[in-house]
């Protein structure tokens, strides 16, 4: 037997995003009000130290300030290069078996299952929202839920995640709840997920700052759960994958009591529902989000001419395909309104048709603070 190359990554590609300038980049869902002004502070005062000494082993700042706020043991934090390195290091702290994940989902998911040597098993979303039981599945594995969902950004309601999660402790699963999304989604102070994963010894709930504190190029993610199951992911992960610099802006932002994130998280919220509703009144179908980002389907034939039109006029959204309607589609990720206006003066175009006059004399949404 041939040991090399692994034959179970042979569908894998490097993962390539489109990083030319554009006027209008609603591609990769970051929070287009920029970075939270406390890390930017700490990036500003960094020097020799931050660069020439060895990080903590297991970016304890970071570890700190999550258990800080959340009231919790840092023993109970693990951290990792964004959510994606702390489901990373999951993943590999589990022997392998299956992945189970709503469909549509974050394709990411299913890479990450790919490269730790699982088999990623994708649930049809109305089949799994409709029997959660049967989605976790009768044999011990890996179960994903990501809410709000991406790319369509839809809230789970958090019963039907209790009740997959009393299924997976039922057989001998691991549970991940990525909450990505969760501050677009959940009211300031909602511990939902944290105290689900913290009730059991095999959930964990995974968090970002890539998205709702503007992070996403310090790569600075966390993991609330269990200290037993913690140690596992930890041994997975190895040291010094976090650095000093990422860990303290990171963990300043976390411990910030400014107003920058309840601002950008207001404005981004009211420019959903805006952005929402002027979509709907030109025709398009678009699932209620949750997110930074809503989801324009679309039909699978025309997504690429959609996609390659956008960019013609400036406008960079990210294409979605798969086998049902609710998978095919452009997500768009949430800006300033000056943005979200060239958003629907390119769908115009493209519909041919002049932008509608009430949209641009509609009430604006509140300005941010900086």
């Amino acid at each position: 037997m041939d040991i090399y190359p692994r034959a179970d990554l042979r569908e894998l590609q490097r993962y390539l995003p489109d990083r030319s300038p554009i006027q209008a980049d609603l591609g990769d869902n970051r929070n287009l009000w920029g970075a939270h002004p406390a890390a930017l502070d700490l990036l500003s005062r960094a020097g020799t130290r931050e660069a020439s000494e060895y990080p903590g082993s297991y970016a304890e700042s970071l570890a700190e300030a999550v258990a800080a706020r959340l009231e919790i043991a840092p023993a109970c934090v693990t951290t990792g290069a964004g959510g994606t390195g702390v489901l990373d290091a999951l993943m590999r702290s589990v022997a392998p078996t299956t992945m189970r994940y709503l469909d549509p989902g974050w394709p990411a998911a299913g890479m990450l299952a790919r490269m730790n040597g699982h088999e990623p098993v994708a649930v049809e979303w109305g089949e799994g929202m409709g029997d959660p039981v049967a989605f976790a599945g009768g044999d011990p594995a890996i179960v994903f839920v990501a809410n709000p969902a991406n790319p369509t950004g839809e809230a789970i309601p958090d019963d039907w995640i209790r009740a997959v999660q009393e299924r997976t402790e039922a057989v001998g699963s691991i549970l991940i709840i990525d909450e990505a999304y969760g501050e677009y989604n959940r009211a300031p102070g909602d511990r939902t997920p944290f105290d689900l994963a913290l009730a059991s010894e095999r959930t964990i709930c995974v968090k970002t700052l890539s998205k709702a504190y503007g992070l996403a190029g310090l790569r600075a993610g966390y993991g609330v759960g269990r200290p037993s199951l913690i140690l596992e992911v930890d041994k997975a992960r190895g040291p010094f994958v976090v650095s000093s610099v990422a860990s303290r802006a990171a963990a300043a932002a976390i411990s910030s009591d400014s107003s920058w994130l309840a601002d950008t998280i207001a404005e981004t919220r009211a420019n959903r529902e805006r952005l929402q509703s002027c979509l709907r009144r030109r025709g398009c179908t678009v699932p209620e989000s949750a997110a930074n980002f809503v989801f324009i389907l679309h039909p699978r034939e025309q997504l690429a001419d959609a996609t390659r039109a956008l960019e013609r006029l400036g406008v960079r959204v990210r294409p979605f395909h798969g086998p049902t309607a609710l998978a095919n589609g452009l997500r768009a990720t949430l800006a300033p309104w000056e943005l979200m206006e060239r958003l629907l003066d390119a769908l115009d175009v493209l519909a041919g048709g002049a932008p509608e006059a009430n949209d641009a004399g509609a009430t604006p949404s509140p300005a941010t603070s900086a």
